[in-house]
């Protein structure tokens, strides 16, 4: 048996927060939308956090949300609507958008709210649509750098109708995928959607390079790299169209170059041939068979997505002898340390039925947490600072103790101990429950951010079950002690 670096999947899910679902760019110079015809129901969101749920992932969701502006003043900005100076939202208006949007941030735990666009094209004149909303991909040339302020403070105003803003203790999304590969690649220049994007909270981006040759992105297939300060990974579509409801890819994960694969609302949505429980149950067979994979993984969040990619890119893993791994992160550069700070870095390793890794330490600490899935034991080591590691394990009938079982959607960053408490570091998801096993029962569980908040604690048949909320939709960091 040899431990495994694998690399990591993830899905960005493009064109959430549509309304309607109707396609009107084919004919006139309406939007494309869904490529549906009907109306999106409460049901469209309760099913991709189904998915997440059963794949025990937080999907990445990027927001379209023009139809969403109950302020109507989207006019104001004739660039991001086909109607332009006469948009009217007025019928769109009700307690749904209200419901979609709560909905939303009460799942924070299984769903990412990211920045996919306001109205996904650009209008630049009357009777005229250009693709797309962040760059010119028709004409090869950026728009205004104003237009592009103006486009997201558009979607941060939007946000605002719904609660969503730093005022009520929300960040800006964390993820960004531009509308049809609308990206602005210029990390040399003083302007590029990363210079722009990055100084609202912006993090990680995802799109196809291939797209937008003229920008000189990296041309790798798995390639990426930082643009300003946000990180931005290559992805493809493997033969899951925009607009087919229900459809997964047809190219084979082991022939799959890039780590994110593309995807759109309708791809998870019920078909006329298919109910919503079997394409759902189909997605589940398919992250089922990523983890089941000698050399992928499903990452847990968008954070551990990016980290795990830039360690397999800069870091080397040698076993000189089973249970004795070497972990080079020297070559890790300064700017991945300084700009991203990388979460966890994650093994795997075959094992049998009632076999485990029932010890494991990390330059001899504790690592800080530990899953097992589709016959496969995952160890998750803290962020790597620029130095070499050792990693011990041993495999047994016991699981390891006062580690984090890992079936939550969070990354956890750190654990210590002694005879008094017990602290374990995190950035926590939404209202999930943290695991600990252990058999010693606490006398008090507290956190160190008010926003990051226990609400019970039980200690249930060899674990500690610690429920948790975090306030801000793009997460919580914070430690957590238990006294004993």
């Amino acid at each position: 048996m040899n431990i495994i670096f694998p690399r990591p999947f993830a899905i960005a899910i493009d064109d959430l927060g549509w309304l309607k679902g109707y396609d009107e760019g084919e004919e006139g110079y309406g939007p494309y939308r869904l490529g549906i015809d009907r109306l999106t129901t409460m049901a469209d969101y309760e099913a991709v956090v189904d998915l997440a749920q059963k794949a025990g992932v937080r999907l990445q969701g990027l927001f379209i949300l023009g139809e969403m502006d109950r302020e109507n003043f989207l006019g104001q900005y004739p660039t991001t609507t086909h109607f332009r100076e006469n948009w009217d939202n007025t019928d769109n208006v009700s307690d749904l958008q209200q419901e979609m949007m709560g909905y939303t941030k009460k799942q924070s735990a299984h769903l990412e709210f990211g920045l996919h666009g306001v109205g996904h094209e650009f209008w630049p004149e009357k009777g005229k649509r250009r693709r797309a909303e962040w760059y010119n991909t028709d004409d090869d040339h950026p728009w205004p750098e104003e237009e592009i302020r103006n486009h997201v403070e558009c979607f941060v105003r939007i946000m605002k109708q719904y609660g969503i803003s730093k005022e009520e203790g929300h960040s800006f999304p964390e993820s960004f995928v531009p509308c049809a590969y609308s990206y602005y690649w210029n990390p040399e220049g003083n302007y590029s959607l990363g210079s722009v994007l990055g100084k609202y909270g912006v993090r990680f981006a995802n799109t196809d390079f291939s797209q937008i040759p003229e920008c000189n992105p990296p041309k790798e297939d798995n390639g990426g790299g930082f643009d300003h300060s946000v990180h931005v990974m290559n992805r493809y579509n493997y033969g899951n169209l925009w607009c087919a409801e229900g459809k997964l890819p047809d190219t084979p994960l082991t022939e799959q170059p890039t780590d994110y694969i593309e995807t759109h609302w309708p791809n998870l949505l019920y078909s006329k041939e298919k109910t919503q429980h079997e394409v759902t149950s189909t997605w589940v067979n398919y992250y089922q068979a990523v983890q089941k994979s000698n050399n992928r993984y499903c990452a847990k969040n968008t954070e551990q997505m990016h980290s795990q990619w830039l360690y397999k890119k800069h870091t080397r893993v040698t076993e000189s002898e089973p249970g004795q791994v070497l972990i080079d992160n020297t070559d890790m550069p300064d700017q991945v340390l300084m700009t991203l700070a990388p979460s966890n870095m994650v093994l795997k390793l075959k094992i049998q039925e009632g076999q485990h890794i029932s010890k494991a330490t990390i330059d001899g600490n504790s690592i800080p947490a530990y899953f097992e899935d589709a016959g496969y034991a995952f160890i998750y080591l803290p962020p790597l600072e620029q130095k070499k590691y050792q990693l011990n394990y041993e495999t047994g009938h016991t699981l390891p103790t006062q580690t984090v079982w890992h079936d939550n959607t969070s990354n956890i960053l750190g654990i210590a101990h002694t005879e008094k408490e017990s602290t374990i570091t995190l950035r926590w998801y939404g209202q999930q429950t943290l695991r600990l096993i252990t058999n010693q029962k606490p006398k008090l569980v507290s956190s160190d951010n008010e926003q990051l908040k226990v609400l019970d604690w039980k200690l249930e048949e060899g674990y500690l079950n610690i429920d948790l909320s975090a306030h801000d939709m793009q997460g919580e960091t914070g430690t957590v002690r238990i006294a004993y």
